[in-house]
């Protein structure tokens, strides 16, 4: 039963909420909301998992466009392993009113776009859990839950299990050179007693929820170990090495950058058009694996002195042929990861390339372009045609262990593990 629903929750990442049918837990609801972040503080580009017993906060972050301050509050809600609501008082999962305002902001002070900028964070001495688990973030205006601004996930964990992994080259002749293979031990000696039917796992690539693999069988048992290490479990395309943009300065341009307009009200940004990568040369550098960072060379306090730049995006297809029976997205965090109409890609045909245009903080991101079936026959994103799969990759993953002991009513996060392909080099 574990396996039925644990795939489909971290496969999809969806679930109905009343009033807004479908939605993925990283969502906005409101235009005016933009660069929300959530990240354990100090760790910009880390997931958002905090430890139950010893937790370093998350530090949650947003800006808003609209011109006069307004009241914002929070609530966080637990959730199963496949992100639906559990049967559970918040009192039994909660310490403290879980109805919080967000009293720290600041007014933007020397971007030519004004925004409030809100920030605080969570778990504090308001508010924190007494659970592990998935959890949702919720943020809505003038105490009133029905007015939600936007969604976050982050993840409370246990840590009753420890996660030794490892990332390796796959056996299989057809993928070896192309896709990472993630082999890891659990040490479960502090579950006594457990089925391994009641344990799920569930590993995570960059971030990208929506693409997560879950498993929850191991291949082999020896004592208070189990071990996943299958050839045909946790395997992921590798991918390449994320293309980069640096809006750190917006009166220089840098090397991505093809053309800088700074006289209109509002800088305008045109990156040097993209092509495909799947036919180059492998080559390592630095990247932020599809997430960003946002900062500035000009100032010391980029929360609210960074600027916002209109940013238009090209790519421009072999031959200037459209992709037959497919979709093109621009994905990272940049569009929250997610395959949506705001990630589109829109082909031009009198021009022969695709484009999209983001309104982006100034700040160093990474992103990549991937390719969706319109007809949804392979719902998952590949990257093969457009930037090319290459095993020495360098990629995060992220391991989450859940567990429903007998008679519970949620699914527990009793373990977290995480591994960087390079660490095996």
């Amino acid at each position: 039963m574990f396996k039925r629903y644990l795939w489909m929750a971290l496969l999809i990442g969806l679930h109905a909420v009343k009033g807004h049918g479908q939605y993925n837990p990283d969502s906005i609801y409101q235009t005016s909301i933009h660069t929300v972040l959530i990240h354990p503080v100090n760790k910009p580009l880390a997931i958002p998992v905090i430890s139950l017993n010893e937790p370093t906060p998350l530090e949650i972050s947003f800006d808003d466009f609209k011109a006069d301050y307004q009241d914002y509050y929070y609530s966080v809600e637990l959730r199963n392993a496949d992100w639906s609501a559990v049967p559970m008082s918040a009192f039994d999962y909660l310490q403290g009113f879980n109805q919080n305002k967000i009293n720290k902001f600041s007014v933007s002070s020397i971007a030519t776009q004004s925004y409030f900028h809100y920030q605080f964070n969570f778990p504090n001495a308001q508010l924190r859990p007494t659970q592990s688990g998935n959890y949702i973030l919720k943020v809505f205006k003038n105490g009133n839950t029905n007015e939600i601004v936007f969604t976050r996930r982050f993840f409370v964990t246990e840590n009753q299990v420890s996660v030794a992994a490892t990332v390796q080259e796959p056996f299989d002749g057809q993928i070896s050179k192309t896709h990472q293979k993630i082999q890891f031990v659990l040490d479960v000696k502090k579950i006594p007693f457990f089925q391994t039917d009641q344990i799920g796992t569930a590993v995570i690539q960059n971030y990208r929820y929506n693409d997560a693999v879950s498993i929850a069988a191991p291949s082999f048992i020896r004592g208070n170990l189990l071990e996943y290490n299958s050839e045909d479990q946790f395997i992921f395309p590798a991918g390449k090495e994320a293309r980069w943009l640096d809006l750190q300065n917006l009166r220089l341009r840098s090397d991505r950058i093809a053309d800088l307009n700074s006289k209109e009200r509002r800088t305008i940004v045109s990156v040097k058009p993209d092509l495909s990568r799947s036919s180059t040369a492998y080559y390592t550098f630095n990247d932020l694996n599809g997430g960003f960072m946002i900062s500035n060379t000009e100032s010391l306090q980029s929360e609210n002195q960074n600027d916002y730049a209109q940013v238009n995006f090209t790519y421009m297809p072999k031959d200037r042929i459209p992709f037959m029976g497919q979709k093109l997205y621009l994905f990272g965090a940049l569009t929250n990861n997610i395959v949506n109409k705001e990630a589109e890609m829109i082909f031009d045909p009198a021009l022969g390339y695709y484009k999209k245009s983001l309104l982006l903080k100034q700040g160093y991101y990474s992103y990549n372009y991937i390719l969706r079936d319109m007809q949804g026959v392979n719902p998952m994103n590949d990257f093969t045609e457009t930037e090319g799969n290459h095993w020495e990759t360098e990629n995060n993953y992220s391991i989450m262990v859940y567990y429903r002991p007998p008679g519970a009513r949620h699914d527990h996060i009793i373990g977290f593990g995480a591994v960087n392909s390079r660490q095996n080099w």
